[in-house]
């Protein structure tokens, strides 16, 4: 089965308050992972209830997001919340798919929950921690 997801340093985009939250992201994600890694019902029920949070934070987390920057006159700001509304939906998408008993849908939502943490916070988020550092350097 696919390695746990797990935060590390190359993840960090310089910004801390994303950077915490998506430290805790990974730390749902990895919760979901047990759960759909394990073959019991608890670990199913357990896997189920963790997913259901990490939607749920994964949309405060992008609110928070997208606040940050507005703030910051991103410029990108459209397409990123453009790209986190698809994130979403195919993720509750996935969510239903695994509720409905779908066999091969605990391997596949745990696969897209961490292609999407790593990829999204490697090209999208670094861009934006990217451009608040050159801000920061620039006004310095």
């Amino acid at each position: 089965m696919d390695e746990r997801p797990r935060f590390d340093t190359r993840y960090a985009v310089g910004i801390d308050q994303v950077d915490r939250e998506h430290q805790k992201l990974f730390e749902i994600a990895g919760r979901v992972h047990d759960g759909l890694t394990t073959d019991s019902a608890a670990a199913t029920a357990a896997a189920r209830g963790a997913v259901a949070e990490l939607l749920d934070y994964t949309e405060t987390h992008f609110a928070s997001e997208e606040k940050l920057m507005a703030a910051a006159g991103y410029p990108e700001l459209e397409v990123h919340r453009s790209l986190h509304r698809g994130l979403i939906a195919q993720a509750r998408d996935m969510e239903m798919r695994v509720e409905l008993g779908e066999r091969h849908m605990p391997l596949e939502l745990n696969r897209f929950i961490t292609a999407w943490l790593v990829d999204h916070i490697m090209t999208h988020d670094r861009r934006f921690g990217a451009f608040v550092a050159a801000q920061a350097a620039s006004s310095a």
